[in-house]
């Protein structure tokens, strides 16, 4: 059983970097969706702002 918050930013965070090395969006969006109740709106804002960089990122790629 999670005991306090910073377990929960601790699950959040190593979901983030799941899709930090592999690119897959799919980690952070399932993280939000289980954690956004437990974490601070400023690490919701953070992973949104993070998905829409991968996004633009794959998206230029393609571009080239």
């Amino acid at each position: 059983m999670i005991t306090n918050n910073y377990e929960y930013i601790d699950l959040f965070l190593l979901e983030v970097d799941k899709t930090i090395t592999s690119g897959n969006i799919i980690y952070i969006k399932n993280a939000i969706m289980s954690y956004s109740n437990y974490i601070d709106i400023s690490y919701i804002s953070w992973a949104n702002s993070l998905i829409l960089e991968i996004i633009q990122e794959k998206l230029e790629y393609i571009e080239l």
